[in-house]
């Protein structure tokens, strides 16, 4: 576990209130070190937020005494990071963008129970249950937020988009298409982007999803939310491309196994497209 130095200012907390008799032990537990010395706490990046995984009492209690920095490493656990965005945009409902804003959240702990706990529990039955509270989608208008939301995303799948110039292009050419998100709260965690080749047939130009989201319904929502839209346009076939099965790249694998479970159908693949050493598959869905 390799541990660095973070302005507690730059990270978010994960939930919404502190429990006082836990504060106290943290306090006297302070008490009889150096604080300097505090063992690291565990955090997360997804997209633009970085938020506290866990030590959010200790965060607290550090920053009360006017440690400005903290040791921190990053948090490699395979944990249930779709709860953790849920947790997020609570915060941001709640106008909680760094540890200071728990200062009056300060809580006795029946009502940290009550208030918080059970809350957790409903989210995660929810969850569970595929119902996943405040996760919808949404339609992007503008250009601009259209590339700058599309970058966010694509740079953190390195594995389906390594390559920085394509990477620009896909962040140029999808100021130019439709453009749906998938968000948890406030947040977009994914975004699907359609090209219409004519009055009957659109393409899926660009997809992507935070990898620590995948697997968990996002996809389907955004292609069911896009394929109302082109059916209600009058179209009949949506397409798209994908590295062909000659080239059994594992990643990519994946792609496809997602394509052909919400219908798509490989038609044929093509060398002509980006090229022999990357050989490209067509799919396309018939809509209605």
């Amino acid at each position: 576990m390799s541990s660095f130095l973070m302005p507690l200012g730059e990270i978010q907390p994960s939930q919404l209130y502190i429990s006082e008799v836990k504060l106290k032990k943290v306090e006297t537990y302070l008490d009889t070190i150096d604080a300097r010395s505090f063992e690291p706490l565990p955090i997360k990046r997804i997209g633009d937020a970085t938020f506290f995984t866990d030590g959010h009492t200790r965060a607290f209690a550090l920053a009360k005494r006017g440690v400005e920095e903290v040791p921190v490493y990053w948090d490699q656990d395979n944990l249930d990071w779709l709860q953790y965005l849920i947790c997020l945009a609570w915060c941001d409902e709640a106008g909680i963008s760094d540890i200071s804003g728990l200062d009056d959240r300060v809580v006795d702990h029946s009502t940290y129970r009550r208030l918080w706990h059970r809350r957790c529990d409903v989210m995660q039955k929810a969850v569970t249950e595929g119902k996943y509270d405040g996760v919808h989608t949404q339609e992007v208008s503008d250009p601009a937020d259209k590339s700058r939301i599309a970058e966010g995303i694509l740079r953190s799948l390195p594995a389906w988009f390594g390559v920085e110039e394509a990477l620009q292009g896909y962040v140029r050419g999808v100021a130019e298409t439709d453009f749906f998100t998938v968000q948890v709260g406030k947040r977009p965690v994914g975004f699907i982007s359609l090209l219409e080749h004519n009055e009957f047939t659109s393409e899926i130009y660009c997809m992507g999803i935070f990898e620590e989201v995948h697997g968990r319904g996002l996809g389907t929502e955004l292609l069911a939310r896009s394929e109302k839209e082109l059916i209600q346009n009058g179209k009949k076939v949506l397409t798209v491309k994908t590295l062909g099965d000659s080239d059994p790249d594992p990643d990519y694998e994946q792609t496809k196994r997602f394509y052909r479970s919400v219908g798509f159908l490989p038609l044929e693949e093509s060398t002509a497209i980006w090229g022999p050493e990357a050989p490209c598959l067509f799919m396309a869905k018939f809509l209605g």
